[in-house]
Parts: structure tokens; C-alpha cells; sequence
């Protein structure tokens, strides 16, 4: 019964990230409003599951829903380079994204040694790792912005707006009730790790409406705005973890820690150096030398849910 509302809450969630996504990228052509602000409405998924895993005392879950994500969406976007071969998009990508590659892995880094007990969190004034992440968003905000501010607007759609907030309050009722379902599921399933059914249930459902995002992308050519969905999508995934531990009483998020979650954390990790590597190599013709990162992406992936199974 638990798997049935799961399927049928999570098909709804990703049906209502597509109207947001629309509706979202309507304001953002036809209003003054921030497309940085508009954006991460459009993220409403990953933050209420979050945000309630957490109230639900379940901060395993949360960490898997937002790692889970990020890998999920770097495995995916692997994945895709392989059946896409022909294409071979990174050669065509610019390598404009160092900044947000850049931030990504200062943040995997910091939260690896907080997380890994390397640094001691006691030692350390209470919300380091999630001040770092948090300073490292607005230093991408302000370089987002300068783009935003030039965007030309063209004529308003009637009730847009309207439509738009609808949808969202609908998005954040679907996605309280997405959580208590997969939180129930983890109860019942106290052999399986909550950080990897977090991972696996939320990390990707929440994910879809990027995936679709990037493959329409792909098709249409726009090699550069694909790729930018992903690692920015990422980036924003960590602040949402980071505004979450805000919520946590008594510990930091990053004391709760499985050898599950680490996985997602290195794993994740390990993508992101190889993504940033790929857009920033020069121009590969060879397709057998071209596909390595990526089927090193794909096969990490199928090995973490390997072991985990």
C-alpha cells in the first residue's frame, strides 16, 4: 500500500515540477522578478522533503534526498553522454562554469571533512560547514545576477503569477505528504539504511524535472544551458541541506552520518572533478577516449545501489 501512494505521490510531484518549471520560465521572460528567485521556487521539491524529513526527526533521509539527488543527476547527465555519443556535448560546452564547478567541490570538500570526522565539529564554531556553503550560494547569486539584470522582458502572460503560486502551494502539499510516505517506508524497512532510501525514493523523484530539463536541452542543442541546469541544480540542492541544519535542534546535520550517506558524498564528489574535467578538456575526437568519465559515472553509480541492495 506504502509503494502505491509512493508511486502515485511521486508521479504527481514530478508532474507539478513541470507546470512550475513553465510557469516559472514564463515569469522569468515576462516579469521584472528575479530568475534567480524564480529558480529556486522551481526547486520547491528538494526543499520541503528536506525541511521534512527533518521535522519528521529524520535527518538521514534528508542527507540521502539531497546527496542522492546530486549523484543521481551527474550519473544521469553520464548516462546521457553515452547514449548520445554522436553528439559528444562537452566538446562543445564552454568552460564560463569554473565558478560553480569551483564552489561545488569546496563545499563537497568542507562537508567530506566535517562529515568524515576529519575535522572535529566541536572545535569549530557551531554552523561552519553551513555558513560555507551558505557564503558560497551568494557569491554564485552575485554572479548569477549580473547576468539576470540584462534578460530582456517581452510581453506579460494574463495570470501567470496566479497559476504559478497555485501550483507551488499544491507542489509543497504533495511533497509533505511524498516525505511521510517514504519515511513511513523507511520505518517499516529498519534493515535498509534511511540515507539510501532517501536517496533512492526522494533523491530521485525530486531530481526528474531536471533530468527532462537537461535532455530537452540536449536535443534542442543547448549544450551549455543542459549542463548549467545540472551543477547549478547541485549547488542549490547543498544550500537547501545548509538551510535545513538551520531547522535541526540539539546536533549539525553533518553529525549524522552512514556509511551510505559517505558513499554519496565521495561518489558525488568524484563526479563532480570528473564533469569539471570533461568541460574543461580541450576538444576529444576520439569517442572510446571521449566516453571514459562518463561510464566511470554510470558504472559508480550502479555499484553504489550494488552494495546497498
Amino acid at each position: 500500500m506504502e509503494l502505491v501512494l509512493f508511486l502515485f505521490l511521486a508521479g504527481l510531484t514530478i508532474y507539478l515540477s513541470f507546470k512550475l518549471s513553465y510557469y516559472a520560465d514564463i515569469l522569468n521572460k515576462t516579469s521584472n522578478i528575479s530568475g534567480i528567485f524564480i529558480g529556486g521556487l522551481t526547486s520547491l521539491p528538494e526543499f520541503v522533503t528536506c525541511l521534512s524529513s527533518i521535522f519528521l526527526n529524520n535527518p538521514y533521509l534528508a542527507i540521502g534526498d539531497i546527496l542522492g539527488s546530486n549523484f543521481f543527476n551527474i550519473s544521469i547527465m553520464c548516462l546521457f553522454d553515452i547514449l548520445f555519443i554522436k553528439t559528444m556535448f562537452y566538446n562543445y560546452t564552454k568552460n564560463k562554469y569554473y565558478i560553480i564547478y569551483l564552489l561545488l567541490i569546496i563545499n563537497y570538500l568542507i562537508m567530506y571533512l566535517f562529515m568524515g570526522g576529519i575535522l572535529n565539529l566541536e572545535l569549530f564554531n557551531i554552523g561552519t560547514p553551513s555558513f560555507i556553503i551558505i557564503i558560497s550560494y551568494i557569491i554564485y547569486l552575485k554572479k548569477a545576477q549580473e547576468k539576470d539584470s540584462k534578460k530582456e522582458i517581452i510581453k506579460t502572460k494574463e495570470h501567470v503569477l496566479l497559476k504559478f503560486l497555485i501550483v507551488g502551494i499544491l507542489m509543497v502539499i504533495v511533497s509533505i505528504f511524498l516525505t511521510l510516505i517514504v519515511n513511513l517506508i523507511a520505518d517499516k524497512n529498519p534493515n535498509v539504511a534511511s540515507s539510501f532510501i532517501g536517496a533512492i525514493l526522494l533523491g530521485i523523484t525530486t531530481s526528474m524535472p531536471e533530468v527532462i530539463t537537461f535532455i530537452a536541452l540536449i536535443k534542442m542543442k543547448s549544450f551549455d544551458l543542459a549542463l548549467s541546469d545540472i551543477i547549478g541544480s547541485n549547488l542549490f540542492n547543498l544550500l537547501i541541506l545548509a538551510i535545513g541544519d538551520i531547522f535541526l535542534k540539539n546536533k549539525e546535520i553533518y553529525y549524522f552520518v552512514d556509511k551510505e550517506s559517505m558513499f554519496l558524498l565521495v561518489f558525488g564528489f568524484i563526479l563532480t572533478i570528473l564533469s569539471f574535467y570533461q568541460n574543461n578538456r580541450k576538444v576529444v575526437k576520439n569517442k572510446l577516449i571521449y566516453i571514459v568519465p562518463s561510464l566511470i559515472g554510470v558504472l559508480l553509480y550502479i555499484y553504489y545501489i550494488v552494495i546497498n541492495v
